[in-house]
């Protein structure tokens, strides 16, 4: 193997740096900063003008000639020691952090991955110490123990017990992401899934962690010194300096300023530094699409600043380095319209809206444009946030994800406010939810078209005058859409307020928006039900007797499937009825109340820990949330080369080789393959989600509302790619909402009153959904 010539020092130096520059001179000053700072306290101690423990003069002189510091209580050079007096104290408080955070973080992924003893007794242990008093504790530790082993002993007994209780709700919250179901469901091993997945998307906060404990052990040392229980006197120390020369405060107050100024810019400038180097490379990025063009109902108004509203001429996006990402976009809005932005997956509608509303993430920056709201310049900064506070609402493209999973959903809903109950339960009922048996529910338990209605309801309730609306239909079936239009059509009647609505749903926007804007659309080539190939042989998968149940509720009672060979059987039903409960028991992660299955013949366990590798790749799902779909911290083409790694007979290099062509199958550009999540559009997530599963070259795919987060150009090619991978064998069973995709079935199944039946796939769901919405 060929080794690749070493680079320069310097060349391996501005490399390093080069990684901070998407951020700019202020975060690239940092980490000059930071490294200076941290690189002086561990060998400042060799550019020391005089002996630290040498006497040069008489005690507590004030700065002069050859001492720019003067002396300490012995008459020693302040400069010298204070260059010398870094070093043990700071990699003593390295080693008793490293030690402190790896006890928390090993603990704390222990006790969040096991929901049983393990986990009971790690997290009672923790609660145990944190009762104890730290201070008696520590004042114990430093009698017995020599200074060094006291400093680390003290920061691991304080310090740890709180990173775990921190890790371990962390790794509890990402133990249900879609990446590490999907993980578990190519048979990954926990050791392996808690290194590779859970590890990597809460390294942000173990590396918080570690600095908070870096900062707790550089205070307990210097608290230790002070008391007299620190290093020698002779010796140079920051800790001992402190109690040496707060008697000669008066005298010379460089002598106790000097150390004390580097313990607290040791600890600042490590808090930064961590927090730069943890800063994601870059925000949400849009792909770049020609400029929109106004189109839709109706001539484009005069500008918005005539008549009040929202006014937007010019606005475009560019990245750190000047590349124009989206833009320009020139938009009017006047009081009491509804304006649409659509166009495909990535085309950086999302970007212009946070561009309007001042929240570009990192690496991204407004180029130009006017923005006026109410004849008046929109505000940035901290003027921008009071804005926002007071006149914007936004649903998230993700609702469930801003949910606060230890809220019920009226405590979400009414947001902190002080606004009767009743009107948040008459808004909720409006769009369709049953409040009374919602009210005390969390955002776990809760369907995501339930999700949605709530997120909504939530920004609805304080009357916004600016409320944005991203990818509102997705998820949603038909009589839930319905209650959506309603409620923007009462919103506009009351002709005081601004909607905007991201979407690339065409017909829906095309019912409730007053003009709809085009980002670069391309055509679209429909799909035809003629296009796919239907049954081709023997039965995939068959299941009878299912009993599904959420809680009380019992969602399906005796429930028979099967899907063969090529087929596409669509599920349908009003949003909680079970479909999505359905596919999970299929998939291993949430068992059936009753019931038995077959794969391919062969008795399929309900559990994923029964089931042998054969039947875990043959079986793969693909959930409804493409932001939870992907692990924030791997780029896309890391998730695919491992899937297919965990496939079987393939090396890593080889992995890595075939991940553009599985990019190009699901319609994406190769090039993506480099990007994390957040650089992603739902869209684009939504199919290297797919593209992940089909790497494991399943018999049977899963599917829960995957075409909800595309536009009907890259839908289109999704029901393709699924007829193409029919007419190899692949059976699929589809959960929608969408008439379009279930028309595209050779069969159609809709779950209603508790029962699996056959169903018509142009059937609308009817309005009065909720006394069928079981989850």
């Amino acid at each position: 193997m060929r080794v690749p010539p070493a680079r320069p020092a310097a060349a391996r130096t501005v490399l390093v740096l080069s990684r901070f520059a998407p951020f700019g001179p202020v975060v690239l000053g940092t980490v000059v900063l930071g490294t200076v700072v941290l690189g002086a306290a561990l060998f400042g101690g060799a550019l020391a003008p005089h002996d630290p423990a040498a006497s040069i003069g008489a005690p507590w002189s004030p700065p002069a000639p050859g001492a720019p510091l003067g002396t300490d209580d012995a008459g020693r050079d302040v400069l010298s020691r204070l260059l010398a007096g870094g070093r043990d104290l700071t990699l003593s408080a390295l080693a008793a952090a490293l030690a402190a955070a790896v006890v928390g973080t090993a603990g704390g992924l222990a006790a969040g991955w096991s929901s049983g003893r393990v986990g009971r007794i790690l997290t009672g242990a923790a609660d145990l110490l944190l009762a104890v008093p730290f201070l008696l504790l520590a004042l114990v530790l430093a009698v017995a123990l020599p200074p060094g082993a006291a400093v680390l002993a003290a920061t691991v007994c304080g310090g740890a017990p709180l990173g775990l209780r921190v890790i371990g709700d962390l790794v509890r919250n990402v133990r249900g992401s879609g990446y590490v179901e999907a993980a578990l469901g190519r048979g990954e091993r926990v050791p392996s899934i808690l290194v590779r997945e859970v590890l990597p998307s809460i390294a942000g906060a173990a590396t918080a962690d570690l600095v908070m404990r870096f900062v707790m052990a550089l205070q307990i040392s210097t608290a230790f010194a002070a008391l007299g229980f620190g290093a020698e006197p002779q010796a140079p120390d920051w800790g001992v300096m402190l109690r040496q020369n707060l008697p000669g405060t008066v005298l010379n107050p460089a002598a106790l300023a000097a150390p004390a100024t580097a313990l607290a810019l040791l600890a600042v400038t490590a808090a930064l530094l961590a927090r730069t180097v943890t800063r994601p490379a870059t925000g949400d990025r849009a792909g770049r699409l020609p400029a929109p063009s106004g189109s839709g109902q109706g001539p484009e108004p005069g500008p918005a600043h005539a008549t009040g509203g929202l006014s937007v001429n010019g606005l475009a996006v560019r990245d750190a380095s000047g590349t124009p990402i989206v833009g320009p976009l020139t938009l009017h809005a006047r009081p009491g319209e509804v304006v649409a932005l659509v166009g495909p997956s990535g085309g950086g509608k999302t970007t212009l809206v946070r561009a309007v509303l001042g929240l570009l993430p990192a690496g991204l920056r407004q180029a130009g444009g006017d923005l006026l709201w109410q004849s008046e310049p929109v505000p940035r900064g901290r003027a921008g946030r009071r804005w926002r506070r007071r006149h914007v609402a936004v649903v998230e493209q993700d609702p469930a994800g801003t949910l606060d999973p230890l809220q019920t959903v009226g405590a979400a809903v009414l947001d902190g406010r002080r606004l009767p109950e009743a009107s948040a339960r008459t808004l909720l009922a409006s769009l369709g939810l049953d409040a009374e048996r919602l009210w005390n529910r969390r955002a776990h338990r809760l369907s995501g078209g339930q999700a949605q209605r709530v997120a909504l309801a939530r920004a609805l309730l304080g009357e916004p005058a600016l409320l944005v609306l991203d990818e509102p239909t997705s998820g949603l079936d038909p009589a839930a859409l319905d209650r959506v239009e309603e409620a923007l059509a009462r919103r506009r009647a009351g002709g005081g307020s601004v909607t905007l609505v991201i979407s690339h749903d065409r017909a829906f926007v095309d019912r409730v928006a007053d003009r709809v804007h085009d980002l670069g659309a391309p055509a679209v080539a429909p799909f035809h039900a003629a296009d796919h190939t239907g049954r081709s042989g023997d039965p995939v998968l068959e299941a009878s007797g299912l009993v599904l149940r959420r809680g009380p509720d019992l969602l399906l009672a005796g429930g028979e499937l099967d899907v063969a060979r090529g087929e596409l059987v669509a599920v349908t039903g009003a949003s909680g009825c079970g479909k999505t409960t359905l596919l999970r028991a299929l998939a291993g992660l949430g068992p059936p109340a009753g019931g038995r299955a077959c794969l391919n013949g062969r008795p399929l366990p309900w559990r994923l820990a029964d089931r042998d590798r054969g039947a875990l790749g043959a079986v793969q799902l693909v959930a409804q949330d493409p932001a939870g779909a992907l692990n924030p911290a791997h780029r896309a083409g890391t998730a695919l080369a491992r899937a297919l790694v965990r496939a079987g007979g393939t090396t890593r290099e080889q992995a890595r080789a075939e991940v553009p062509g599985l990019l190009r199958r699901v319609g994406l550009d190769p090039a993506l393959a480099a990007r994390r999540p957040g650089e992603l559009s739902g869209g684009q997530r939504q199919r290297i989600a797919i593209a992940r599963a089909l790497a494991t070259r399943p018999a049977l795919l899963l599917a829960d509302e995957i075409t909800s987060a595309l536009d009907a150009a890259s839908a289109a090619g999704v029901l393709r790619l699924l007829a193409a991978l029919r007419a190899e064998g692949l059976a699929v069973l589809l959960v929608t909402h969408d008439a379009t995709v279930a028309a595209s079935a050779d069969r159609v199944l809709r779950l209603h009153d508790g029962t699996l039946h056959g169903s018509d796939p142009h059937e609308r769901i009817p309005s009065r959904l909720e006394s069928n919405d079981r989850a």
